[in-house]
């Protein structure tokens, strides 16, 4: 084989270097080229053992080169590294191969001709910005602001520069228009798929059904725009097969009526998605006919040409703009980072990111770094394998028979005298395991206790260990027995065809998930984690959770995501906190960023007024709550609706619902309380209805948008601080006094700020919206730190404290 050392002359000791720090094993690097085909720079990227190394090739640009290293000094490219090769070829990047003393090469594919990126023209699109602008023409309220023209043109530059940047932008600036304008520009200009992120399914719908489809009226050319959603919002044809069959042979506790509606809305839905579904489905029957990625056949599945999923993915591939949820995105990396392959996650290559509702950022990626553990998931998990005649281990048995003799009595003992006793002793540990946390949890007043030494000196948790030992060592025979029956009785099949491997395939690699949850929640030992127990009420029955959370999510976003994209745009309404953009640094983990605050376009001095209760009792008051409940009840009894009061807790929410729902009721006013009902139905039935008041706490801080009349009137009860000593709360707290610096002001003020913005931001909407916030916490006023919320206020906005009786006379039924 000939190999040619002339490309390696200038940065060949240096890969050397590299390849001994990682002990000789492979590494993965990133070569750019002059333009005489000599490596010029080069960037490692992964490093791996001594056979294989993750292959991150999401940020390479075609002209550039990949390379990695055979320990073994074999050049020859393995058949990963041909198909690696290929799909590399496809986007002009180059492919080789090197020994560990990198003084040798073997170019499987030529680095393709370097394509310079086109930069967007900032004087064509601002101009759609102007009053005299495309958007006006096209939109009936449009006005030109400065804000948004502002904002427009540093997003450009972001697109231009390849940089990464924080934006704030005020309510009311557009800046859904101010980053989608520019990034359908850039890819119409470079063919650069670009990924907009949002929290909410609000947001996700007003840009793919109105922003976007505003735009493709707006603009001189097509694009192709995609809402992503993960595969289980699919229905899956061949295991409703299945499902139809059981259904027929009386196999199923299911309503003929509802078998019925399903069997319809299949045969006529052309998208396949839930959502489509207008009748009442348990999760736990859509979970029987749902799209799922490790029962997948694939190309080999007898409706893949019909396949929702497959569909939807095809029109992914092929999009210009997809719209994704932060929960979508950050799966999506983990997967990818875990696996250490592009092809295992839900999005294709992108390299340009725009994450609207940032601010949510790190908290949702550090639920989705946690390893939760929770009986249904065992239960589940041990449903599929064993506890009916459609599970996996009567299927097994029924595929023994069609074995040749001499394997059929060892796999059936294997079966019988192994797995299936393995099994039962699985089924009966799992309550025990379960019922000894709650006991455990049982002799502590929290409903979250921190797994530390104390709790794990307690005699019960000493038991408790010993239990959860032994699942761990049954799981692990499990494990095995079900991987040697793969082995001996479907291991050698045609590709992937038949439906009891790819069944025993999925049983192993979430066997293979309980078995690490497990243990790395049993043992306790990262010391990035905090690990605790939780007590919650699931469909009326206590449940206690195993959870786990990385301390600073922040440390793991950079290799997990941002390090693959070459250009990512944050921006919400509510990043600063005292107007600096610190706390974000820390919660997303990035060192550097452009930086821009843009303030909202409101008047607020005339649209708005914070009033502050005079002689109010202090939250900590024991008058306090009865206080709030006197005071309330007279609002709301003039105000008589168009009102929404958020709590901090839920304790409050129901203390507050209770002693005022049968007093208002008599007076015709109805509370809609998110401790009695859900999100969507108190949305729905105050935009309806007169006479009605939102009490909402968490979720309703923010993401609901009710401009004009609907909300005149906001209560805020208290200032929104974290609760302090939660584990996580308290774990990030220790970490920041190790690192020297004070948590109040570093995480409990810069959080409680943001939530003050976000819960401050529901109430004026629109150009046209006027209302009254009251707070009922003085400590804004009383402590040296409430400056830090009324400095956080937009501009311009009035604050006045007030006695209560002043408070009611600035109340009109009629309007503010």
């Amino acid at each position: 084989m000939s190999a040619s050392a002339e490309m390696l002359l200038e940065v060949g000791s240096t890969i050397k270097k590299e390849i001994e720090t990682a002990s000789g094993n492979e590494i993965f690097i990133r070569a750019q080229l002059n333009n005489k085909n000599i490596i010029k720079e080069i960037e490692v990227l992964a490093r791996g053992n001594s056979n294989s190394a993750p292959a991150v090739i999401n940020n390479i640009m075609a002209g550039e080169m990949i390379i990695h290293n055979h320990p073994s000094g074999d050049l020859t490219p393995s058949a990963a590294d041909i198909r690696l090769a290929a799909k590399m070829a496809a986007r002009e990047v180059g492919f080789a191969i090197i020994n560990n003393q990198a003084d040798q090469i073997y170019v499987v594919v030529e680095a393709g001709t370097k394509k310079e990126k086109q930069k967007l023209d900032k004087k064509e699109i601002l101009n759609y910005f102007k009053k005299e602008g495309k958007l006006a023409q096209e939109l009936e309220r449009f006005s030109e602001r400065k804000e948004q023209l502002v904002t427009a043109e540093k997003i450009i530059d972001s697109f231009n520069k390849h940089q990464f940047d924080f934006i704030e932008a005020g309510t009311g600036t557009g800046k859904s228009f101010a980053y989608l304008i520019p990034a359908l520009f850039y890819n119409n200009l470079n063919q650069a798929r670009i990924v907009i992120s949002t929290n909410t399914i609000n947001l996700q719908e007003q840009l793919i059904n109105k922003d976007l489809v505003t735009l493709q009226r707006v603009l001189d050319f097509d694009f192709n725009a995609v809402l992503v959603k993960g595969r289980n919002n699919y229905l899956c044809l061949r295991k409703f097969k299945n499902f139809k069959k059981n259904f027929d042979n009386n196999e199923l506790e299911i309503d003929k009526t509802l078998f019925n509606e399903l069997n319809d809305w299949k045969k006529h839905t052309e998208s396949g998605e839930k959502s489509e579904i207008n009748f009442q489905l348990k999760k736990s029957v859509w979970n029987q006919i749902a799209a799922e990625s490790d029962l997948c056949l694939k190309t080999s599945c007898p409706f893949y040409s019909n396949c929702h999923f497959m569909q939807a993915r095809k029109a992914i591939y092929k999009a210009d703009i997809l719209i994704v949820n932060h929960h979508l995105l950050l799966s999506d990396a983990r997967v990818k980072d875990d696996t250490g392959s592009v092809d295992r996650g839900i999005l294709p290559n992108f390299n340009h990111l725009i994450i609207d509702e940032a601010h949510n950022i790190g908290e949702i990626a550090t639920d989705h770094l946690g390893h939760p553990l929770y009986q249904p998931l065992l239960d589940n998990w041990l449903k599929r394998l064993s506890g009916d005649k459609n599970s996996l281990l009567s299927e097994i048995r029924e595929d023994i028979a069609f074995t040749v003799d001499s394997d059929q009595k060892r796999l059936r003992d294997l079966l019988d005298k192994r797995l299936i006793p393995t099994t039962q002793k699985i089924r009966d540990l799992i309550p025990q395991y379960f019922n000894e946390l709650k006991d455990l949890i049982a002799d502590y007043k929290d409903k979250k206790i921190t797994v530390n030494k104390n709790l794990q000196s307690n005699p019960k948790w000493e038991e408790f260990y010993k239990t959860a030992q032994d699942l761990a060592a049954y799981l692990k025979n499990n494990f095995s027995y079900l991987q040697m029956i793969y082995e001996n009785l479907y291991l050698g099949l045609e590709a992937e065809t038949d439906e009891n491997e790819m069944k025993i395939k999925s049983s192993i690699n979430r066997c293979h998930d309980l078995i690490k949850r497990i243990e790395f929640n049993l043992e306790a030992a990262d010391d990035d984690y905090v690990f605790w127990l939780e007590s919650s009420y699931y469909r009326g029955t206590e449940q206690i959770v195993q959870k786990s959370a990385p301390i600073d999510a922040g440390k793991f976003l950079p290799d997990m995501l941002w390090s693959k994209l070459t250009n990512v745009i944050f921006t919400s309404a509510t990043i600063t906190a005292a107007n600096s953009f610190d706390y974000f640094y820390r919660e997303t983990g990035i060192k550097t960023a452009e930086e821009l605050k843009v303030e909202s376009p409101f008047d607020y001095s005339k649209q708005a007024e914070l009033l502050i209760p005079l002689n109010f009792p202090d939250p900590s008051n024991n008058k306090f709550l009865k206080e709030l409940v006197i005071n309330l009840k007279k609002i709301i009894s003039k105000s008589r609706g168009s009102t929404m009061v958020l709590f901090t807790s839920y304790r409050m929410l129901s203390y507050c619902f209770n002693n005022l729902k049968d007093e208002l009721e008599e007076q015709g006013i109805r509370i809609l309380s998110q401790s009695k009902l859900s999100r969507n139905y108190i949305m729905q039935e105050f935009r309806a209805e007169y006479n009605t008041v939102i009490f909402g706490t968490s979720s309703f801080w923010e993401g609901v948008d009710l401009p004009g009349d609907i909300l005149k009137y906001l209560i805020m009860v208290k200032l929104p601080f974290p609760v302090p000593g939660e584990p996580l709360y308290q774990a990030k707290e220790d970490l920041l006094k190790e690192k020297g610096l004070n948590p109040f002001y570093n995480l409990a003020l810069p959080q409680a700020v943001i939530k003050f913005r976000q819960g401050f931001g529901r109430l004026i909407r629109s150009k046209k919206d006027k209302g009254l916030i009251i707070l009922f916490d003085r400590r804004v006023k009383s402590r040296s730190y409430g400056q830090k919320f009324l400095d956080s206020l937009p501009e311009g906005c009035p604050v006045s404290e007030i006695n209560c009786n002043e408070l009611l006379e600035k109340i009109n039924y009629n309007g503010v």
